[in-house]
């Protein structure tokens, strides 16, 4: 199995601390770097349950890109279209994590590249992919890497909020998983049949909105649903939303309806949220089905 994705990976400075007013200081009681992005982060939840993956994205020939890429390569996720320029700043994000609640913060900096690039990716992985992932933070490298797979039939997963600046790609686009502030962005009052079906609208024939602690809804070909949420003991929701769309990748890849699609990637997301940083707690395929077991019993 092979799953491709193209979007971000940067570098997460993740600190715990208690929330403190405007002009304050707090002490700090963790501190963890590590890579981080919607895309790269998603690719690493896919390698962690089995999958193998390539990467599209693009890195500046710096300290913190090479950093990155170490991660990656550690993790088996698959490099060879990573795009590196020389003058080029990687991406990174500081990341506040609540001491209390556990949400965090996130203060980032994007991909800085002077001049802009022009060569066009290698398409091969992503023709040759049983799903793919995307996000609309490089939009041209998702474009080219959604068509090569929208036109072979392998399915497209998103992870962006629908915006006038991403329609042509969301055409593209089979599945679109969104977070819950998705619903207040679209008007719908609280009535998840009207914000799946504004998902719907934009061209994806599957929805998910991912609600935090009260679980998923989903709209399908297959039906609507909804699922709750697992129970454990939360240490930071970092990289949540990432690694529930690498799972669902991996899952849908794997030939499955979208509600075990959905309960899957719920499990593989809230064990991560049990360790601090986006990717220290990603679970191994097996551990996510033991998981399974015991909440089944």
């Amino acid at each position: 199995m092979l799953i491709s994705g193209a979007g971000i990976a940067c570098q997460d400075y993740l600190f715990t601390a208690p929330e403190t007013p405007r002009g304050g200081s707090a002490p700090v009681s963790d501190f963890l770097i590590q890579g981080g992005g919607l895309i790269g982060t998603a690719l690493v939840a896919c390698a962690r349950l089995g999958s193998q993956t390539s990467l599209y994205t693009r890195l500046g020939m710096d300290e913190v890109g090479e950093s990155i890429l170490r991660e990656f390569r550690e993790e088996g996720v698959g490099v060879r279209n990573i795009q590196l320029f020389p003058n080029a700043s990687s991406p990174f994000s500081f990341i506040h994590v609540d001491e209390i609640t556990k949400e965090r913060t996130i203060f980032f900096r994007s991909m800085r590249i002077t001049p802009q690039p022009s060569s066009p990716p290698d398409l091969e992985d992503a023709l040759c992919s049983d799903a793919v992932l995307v996000d609309d933070t490089m939009p041209d490298l998702s474009m080219a890497v959604a068509s090569a797979a929208h036109e072979r039939g392998n399915p497209v997963v998103a992870d962006l909020m629908p915006s006038p600046r991403n329609t042509s790609l969301l055409k593209l686009v089979d599945v679109l998983i969104v977070p819950r502030f998705f619903m207040e962005k679209v008007g719908s009052k609280g009535d998840f049949r009207y914000a799946l079906d504004a998902i719907h609208a934009y061209g994806p024939s599957v929805a998910v909105i991912t609600l935090g602690e009260k679980g998923w809804i989903y709209s399908s070909p297959e039906g609507v649903g909804k699922g709750e949420a697992f129970s454990v003991k939360e240490a930071d929701t970092t990289g949540a939303g990432d690694v529930f769309h690498g799972a669902f990748a991996f899952a849908m890849a794997n030939g499955w309806g979208i509600e075990m699609c959905c309960r899957f990637s719920g499990a593989v997301a809230a064990l991560k949220c049990t360790h601090m940083g986006g990717r220290t707690g990603i679970p191994s395929y097996a551990q996510t089905m033991a998981f399974l077991s015991d909440q089944a019993d």
